[in-house]
């Protein structure tokens, strides 16, 4: 079968023909433009991925450094601790003994106190019989 197109009607398929082909043309172009965007960044990342990894190359000495320096500081710490606990123990055995001779000395005092009060009421009585006894 033959298909028969009128001048206008052909006119008008061609028409409609570079509208979808300009609607397709923009739409790969930009679908190209934002992979070409997603191409850049990537490689863009790649950049910034490669100057990290140097870097963390070149700062591997100084995190091993670090490292073993904290070790270290942990085992000192680790041996001040044990220092300062036993220290501790002695304070505290010195502080029970101080507290005991406290006590000691406070029980002296006590007693002592008790018997000058109960000696005062004679030595007063002395020191008037003196008096008396002196013109």
């Amino acid at each position: 079968s033959i298909c028969a197109a009128t001048p206008t009607s052909f006119l008008e398929l061609l028409n409609a023909f570079k509208k979808v082909l300009g609607d397709l043309r923009n739409s790969v172009g930009r679908q190209r433009k934002r992979y070409q965007s997603g191409l850049d960044k990537l490689a863009e990342a790649e950049v910034i991925v490669a100057h990290l990894e140097d870097d963390i190359k070149a700062m591997q000495p100084v995190i091993e450094q670090t490292s073993k320096d904290v070790a270290h500081m942990l085992v000192v710490i680790e041996g001040d601790k044990e220092t300062a606990a036993i220290t501790k123990a002695e304070v505290e055995v010195v502080k029970n003994e101080a507290a005991s001779v406290a006590a000691s000395a406070k029980a002296i005092k006590d007693d002592a106190q008790a018997e000058l009060d109960a000696a005062m009421p004679a030595l007063e009585v002395a020191v008037q019989s003196l008096k008396k006894l002196k013109p």
